[in-house]
């Protein structure tokens, strides 16, 4: 296995300890047999040759976009959100759009090592559509977009044509346009998240014109951003620990904004080390793409895109500089079926690695 990449994970493990041992620690010993059952996940991952994974793809693809449909037959989600994510039996879940951005890698991969950049790109432009599609329709926007983004890096970084980069373009367009309507005042919720984060960062006056009720329902809507704001700006450059009374209250702190519970246990350098952390595997996973040939190469661009990627948008959140999307914090958020598939992610990654160094070695 990759020493460099193990470094990463042990930090990672640990903030994510500290991070649930200080927003909820009646689930700390649930959280642990988590992290336990996606470290193996990593083990037994990086021993599989990548080359089974490409040569799967397309079924992974396949199963992937099966697993999405199924969610919204029969998926739950939120109790009091008309949202199907999860595929449940008994006390076990699953969450199909998790397992969709390794799908989609392995999928890119396998067809641009066999067509080559500057082939018709017609049929990722319809996968990407509609596994963003389906997943947008749950209504998950955060992880559809994303999906689109994610797929995005990798085709500009392995040099697709502009030409061919605008069918993406004109494809994200449709995908939010479609979203309006009848979409939004189905699931109210989605538009108020954006409305609260304007308010928040641009337009401090939004809420004059209008009516109290729903006025205050957006000032509900804003305060998991602007008490995320204010437990950073009091969390001091080396924190208070994990057992400090928090300044305001924070919803979802051992999920969605477990950044922010980490910030202030250990303070802003501890969110440098969290950082650090994340661009290391951003920095390996581009010298194992670039040691790499073919769709192993594409296959660990796309996987450090999604770890690293995802991370930067939790973070983004968790600071109020996106609105809010549901987005986790890969290897570190509570959350069976996001943690498994990030380990999977990176024992992929290290699989790669352990390639490319092979290759390397004569």
């Amino acid at each position: 296995m990759d020493n460099i990449l193990l470094l990463a994970q042990a930090l990672l493990i640990g903030f994510s300890l500290l991070g649930v041992a200080s927003a909820a620690p009646e689930m700390l010993a649930r959280h642990l047999l988590t992290l336990a059952v996606a470290t193996a996940g990593t083990i037994v991952f990086a021993l599989i040759p990548p080359r089974w994974i490409i040569s799967a793809a397309k079924w992974l693809f396949f199963a992937g976009i099966l697993a999405l449909l199924l969610v919204l037959l029969v998926g739950s989600g939120p109790s009091g959100y008309e949202v199907k994510r999860w595929l449940r039996y008994g006390s076990l879940s699953f969450q199909p759009s998790e397992f969709m951005k390794i799908a989609l890698v392995a999928y890119l991969a396998s067809f641009f090592s066999r067509r080559g950049v500057d082939y018709p790109i017609i049929g990722p432009v319809l996968a990407i559509g509609f596994a963003a599609g389906l997943i947008a329709i749950e209504p998950d926007l955060g992880t559809a977009l994303f999906l689109v983004l994610l797929a995005t890096f990798i085709l500009v970084i392995i040099g697709v044509p502009l030409r061919r980069l605008l069918a993406i373009g004109m494809l994200v367009f449709v995908v939010l346009a479609s979203f309006n309507g009848a979409f939004l005042e189905k699931h109210k919720y989605i538009e108020k998240r954006y409305i609260a984060w304007k308010y928040i960062n641009l337009d401090p006056h939004l809420l004059d014109d209008m009516g109290k009720e729903k006025a205050k329902e957006i000032v509900d809507k804003a305060r998991q951003s602007q008490h995320s704001r204010l437990i950073l700006r009091a969390s001091g450059p080396l924190g208070h620990g994990p057992s400090a009374p928090w300044p305001t209250t924070l919803p979802e702190a051992h999920n969605d904004m477990i950044f922010t519970t980490i910030t202030y246990a250990s303070g802003w350098f501890g969110a440098l080390m969290l950082l650090l952390a994340y661009g290391v595997i951003f920095a390996r996973g581009l010298q194992i793409a670039t040691r790499s040939t073919g769709a192993v190469s594409v296959m660990a661009l796309g996987l450090t895109g999604y770890l690293t990627g995802q991370a930067l948008m939790n973070i983004t959140v968790a600071t109020g500089v996106l609105p809010v999307t549901g987005i986790s914090l890969p290897l570190v958020s509570t959350g069976g079926s996001s943690l498994l598939i990030a380990a999977v992610a990176l024992g992929l990654l290290h699989a790669t690695s352990r390639q490319a160094l092979a290759k390397e070695a004569p």
